[in-house]
């Protein structure tokens, strides 16, 4: 360990002046990435204003404000994918501005994904449209505002703004927004990135309900997509919303020199012992201090040199550890002198502190904030100097966005990354080009979930009777003819297409709609020693993750499940606080039968991949408690007394031919082929069998470890299964499936980027660091696995990724 004796910034910042100027620096910068500066592309105003509003504005449009300003005024609908601060919210703003200046009863609805958001573009679009002297004003309409200023919204407020969860719950009261509708010509929805997979699956519905009515009043507004820069903008928007889009994503904003430092934990004082006795090379990431203090040591330095800073928490609780681990850090540091002042931020806060932090990172009067991802989306805070991005946050769209919180404008600024143990930030880490290549993650919606599609239906019906005129909306006419009866026969609707089916339940279907979950069996979560806000849980997860005994960890704080109560009205999970240093893993039996191929692709040779559905049948048995430090069994095989379940999802799967395991074996080192231990459950399999197990085991969790590089999904919304011998298939194979009854699109999407993910997976197989033939928790192994991580094969695993590989080129 070096001790800087110099630990102020000199005039310039970027990576090397933190390198030399840190404190305590152990090696930790690891490497660097540069975006080199952008200079503005402007059009003058004039060339898609009238005068009258293009002479209010202080400065020319950034390009890609004038073309999508364009498309609008043709009549296209238009998804902008530009990058954070680059005047999105001008674009629909001003657009709305033309279309009121055109028809003074001119409304629209703007949708943002968070309350904060909300409140924040509310300021933006009144001060927009003072500062154009157009007489309209937009006000946020959401589960806080009081029932008599909503009438006023509806009745006089030109853009009411509001959320999909509020827009599913006010639906089914229409009439009271009649003139809204009846007058609305723009609908925009914010953030469209943020809309994937379940969630996505249900804006989706909300969507085409809310047209459905829109168009039912008379109106057919345009629709404004803004979104983060994502690899498929125009078939998100059109799966999003039902509707052609237009893309407008060549950025015209400018900004400065942004450099990533790339800036890797030093080792922990307790692991000192343990790593004189292996190689440097086998050091694994969990040896290392933990990202969280090493970044509030980084936020300390830089904040003692009056460089105001931005650092990203994966949770509320997170931020406030932060905050105290900044405030050690910086009494700790050698610059006694100057005073430095923190402050969390997270939905958790009052609205008005909230506020407070928001305005004094504005006014420059506190000098580092460790935020959620709230801090993340579109939310005014000015210009900061620098970010610390706390683990990587699962996609490039989040990771850019944070990045570009720093340095507004033509500023230069500095982002460090401190990575977490885990498979994806080490792989961040390895390949830090990554960051700034041009495959980005495709965003995940899929509407063939048929229980989902049904509740919406429900809510349909509900709002307005469901006639041939709605295959529009909710076609093809089988699907929907068959939900209908389906609803028909449970009491629930009654009429047909031609007579117009009609909802003749008693309770409003639109409560039963949780924007988080695939099926109506949800289980409501709740604390016996306080209040826990969290959305209701699909059965699967709950007996996963939630069974009796298991240690979880939510918003950072750690909770063990007391009980799960299913013989009522309303099934509940019961949690009670619990500080432990241990985290549970629930081991269970899985098989996956009656598979349906949807897509194939027969590879030649005896391969075969393949996307379609199946069902999986899961029966937890038992859990282990491990320690969460260094992963050693702490108690063993306690049992969980809950029944087995099954479920029918969407899945991929790839199928090898028999003589795989003579090509395995033949590329993969002799010395570590072995055997199975004597009380192993694969006791009965021989070296050979054991070995290709342990491939075909690592290749799936390898897959499902790396598949968020390309798609926009967390690591929780797929499971997978390997087997030697698969009844139906006859051959040795490993599958993706979604994690949910009737999948979300996940796994087909997998299939869709096979190739990408299989080779992230080798990438990060062959260049982890810790030298075991059975991987680490930063390649191969998984704290979701049921069978207690055992088989595991790093070498046939990338043979076996290999082999798929050259089948497919």
């Amino acid at each position: 360990m070096s001790q800087n004796n110099e630990t102020r910034f000199g005039s310039v910042l970027d990576a090397e002046a933190l390198e030399e100027s840190f404190p305590q620096y152990e090696e930790q910068l690891q490497g660097t990435e540069v975006d080199p500066p952008r200079e503005a592309e402007t059009v003058p105003a004039e060339t898609v204003l009238p005068d009258e509003l293009a002479s209010k504005l202080e400065y020319d449009l950034y390009s890609h404000q004038a073309e999508a300003l364009r498309k609008l005024k043709d009549g296209k609908n238009v998804s902008v994918a530009t990058s954070t601060s680059s005047g999105k919210t001008w674009v629909y703003t001003l657009y709305y501005a033309l279309r009121k200046r055109e028809n003074p009863d001119a409304r629209a609805l703007f949708l943002y994904p968070t309350k904060a958001l909300s409140a924040d573009q509310e300021l933006a679009v009144n001060e927009l449209f003072s500062q154009l002297g157009v007489a309209a004003r937009a006000e946020t309409y959401d589960g806080d505002t009081s029932q008599d200023r909503r009438q006023v919204i509806r009745e006089q407020v030109d853009v009411p703004i509001s959320n999909f969860a509020g827009i599913n719950a006010y639906l089914d009261s229409h009439p009271k927004w009649r003139e809204v509708f009846a007058n609305c010509e723009l609908v925009v929805i914010d953030e469209a990135h943020t809309y994937s997979g379940v969630h996505g699956m249900h804006v989706s519905w909300v969507i085409r309900r809310l047209r459905r009515l829109l168009a039912y009043y008379g109106a057919d507004p345009q629709l404004t997509c803004t979104t983060a820069t994502i690899g498929n903008p125009e078939e998100h928007a059109e799966l999003l919303t039902g509707a052609e889009f237009e893309v407008v994503d060549s950025d015209g904003s400018p900004h400065g020199r942004r450099e990533i430092a790339f800036w890797e934990p030093p080792l922990q004082e307790s692991a000192d012992e343990l790593v004189e006795e292996v190689s440097e090379d086998e050091i694994l990431p969990s040896m290392r201090k933990s990202a969280s203090d090493e970044a509030a040591g980084v936020l300390a330095h830089l904040t003692k040199n009056e460089i105001q800073t931005l650092m990203f928490a994966d949770s509320r609780q997170g931020t406030e550890i932060g905050v105290k681990r900044a405030v050690e850090a910086a009494t700790a540091h050698p610059d006694s002198d100057t005073y430095a002042k923190y402050a969390p931020y997270h939905a958790g806060l009052s609205k008005d502190k909230r506020n407070a932090t928001e305005q004094a990172l504005r006014d420059g009067e506190v000098d580092g904030v460790i935020s959620t991802s709230a801090l993340e989306l579109g939310i005014d805070i000015g210009s900061v100097d620098a970010t610390i991005i706390s683990g990587y946050p699962g996609t490039r769209q989040s990771f850019w966005q944070r990045i570009g919180r720093a340095g507004r404008g033509t500023s230069d600024s500095l982002s460090v990354y401190v990575p977490q143990s885990d498979g994806i930030d080490q792989y961040i880490l390895d390949n830090p080009e990554y960051l700034l290549g041009d495959n980005i993650e495709d965003a995940v919606v899929n509407l063939s979930n048929n229980s989902v599609f049904a509740r919406h239906l429900l809510c349909a019906a509900s709002e307005r009777p469901i006639t041939h005129d709605d295959l529009e909306w909710f076609g093809p006419e089988g699907r929907l003819e068959k939900a209908i009866d389906m609803w028909k026969a449970a009491g629930q609707m009654i009429g047909d297409l031609d007579r117009g089916a009609q909802y003749s339940g008693t309770a409003r279907p639109q409560s039963d709609i949780s924007m988080y979950t695939t099926t109506d069996e949800q289980y409501e979560v709740r604390q016996v020693d306080g209040e826990i806000d969290m959305e209701p849980l699909d059965k699967e997860r709950v007996y996963r993750q939630y069974h009796p005994g298991s240690l979880i960890v939510y918003d950072g704080e750690q909770y063990e499940v007391q009980r799960i109560v299913e013989d009522t009205y309303q099934p509940f999970v019961e949690l009670q606080s619990k500080h432990s240093r241990n985290y549970t893993q629930a081991i269970h039996d899985k098989s996956i039968t009656g598979l349906d191929i949807d897509r194939c692709r027969d590879l030649g040779g005896g391969y075969q991949l393949a996307a379609g559905t199946g069902t999986v049948f899961l029966n937890y048995s038992a859990y282990n408690v491990l320690d969460m430090y260094d992963g050693t069994v702490v108690e063993a095989m306690l049992p969980i007394d809950l029944p087995p379940i099954s479920f029918r999802t969407q899945l991929m799967w790839i199928s090898f031919p028999r003589s795989i395991i003579d090509q395995v074996i033949a590329e993969i080192p002799d010395e570590t082929q072995v055997t199975p231990d004597s009380d192993s459950d694969f006791e009965h399999l021989g070296m050979r069998e054991y070995t290709l197990a342990g491939g075909l085991h690592g290749a799936e969790h390898a897959m499902i470890k790396m598949s968020p590089l390309e798609l926009r999904l967390d690591n929780d919304d797929m499971g997978g299964l390997s087997q030697l011998d698969h009844p139906e298939l006859e051959s040795p194979v490993w599958f993706i499936h979604d994690a949910v009854e009737g999948g979300v699109g996940f796994a087909h999407s997998v299939y869709d980027h096979f190739e990408a993910v299989a080779r992230r997976a080798d990438d990060r197989i062959t260049q982890c660091d810790c030298g075991r033939t059975e991987g680490c928790p930063a390649c191969l192994m998984s704290s979701q696995c049921g069978n207690q991580n055992e088989p595991l094969h790093r070498y046939a695993a990338s043979s076996l990724l290999n082999a798929a590989l050259d089948q497919t080129s």
